[in-house]
């Protein structure tokens, strides 16, 4: 509930490791996008995370380990939302 939009922009471009059930990988944050006003007065604003991973393996919707230097580890509930030859893209969205 502390994460906020601020806590992801300057990220943008960073890898960060996740815990995936075969073995760790890296997904890079390509992009980070408010997602409007909050839902309650005081609440955080909603806003979503895209980030952009290997093409194999594609890790399926649930919530793994991310690792980042500054940001430490967080819990953060996945969806792959695209992907090809290249890579596969990943999206959170935080409420």
């Amino acid at each position: 509930e502390t994460l906020t939009l601020d806590s992801f922009a300057p990220r943008v471009g960073d890898a960060f490791a996740v815990a995936g059930p075969a073995g760790a990988t890296e997904l890079v944050l390509e992009r980070v996008d408010s997602l409007g006003a909050p839902a309650i007065a005081g609440g955080r604003a909603p806003f979503s995370l895209v980030f952009r991973g290997p093409p194999s393996p594609i890790l399926p919707q649930a919530t793994y380990a991310f690792v980042d230097a500054t940001l430490g580890e967080l819990e953060i509930f996945i969806v792959p939302i695209a992907g090809d030859a290249r890579a596969a893209t990943y999206q959170a969205i935080f409420t």
